[in-house]
């Protein structure tokens, strides 16, 4: 017999390699617009808004839905 241990270690999950994500898709303003209830929660208006000053025609969900949220964080003024 042998007084040797045999430690139980876990196996390494093997390392992934990071990818680089592929450039998000861009929609149209007026499409996002079109479905700015089913896409963000929020009515038209508040997408206009929201996307007032921004100077493309196109925009990526997520930059509309951080520029949505920062909209209605805003503190209204007086």
């Amino acid at each position: 017999m042998s007084d040797q241990k045999q430690e139980n270690k876990p196996k390494e999950a093997p390392k992934e390699t990071k990818r680089a994500k592929p450039p998000e898709t861009k929609h149209y303003i007026y499409e996002l617009r079109e479905h700015s209830r089913e896409l963000f929660g929020v009515k038209p208006e508040v997408l206009d808004g929201a996307l007032f000053d921004y100077p493309d025609t196109q925009i990526s969900k997520s930059e509309a839905e951080r520029r949505i949220r920062a909209f209605l964080n805003k503190e209204a003024k007086q």
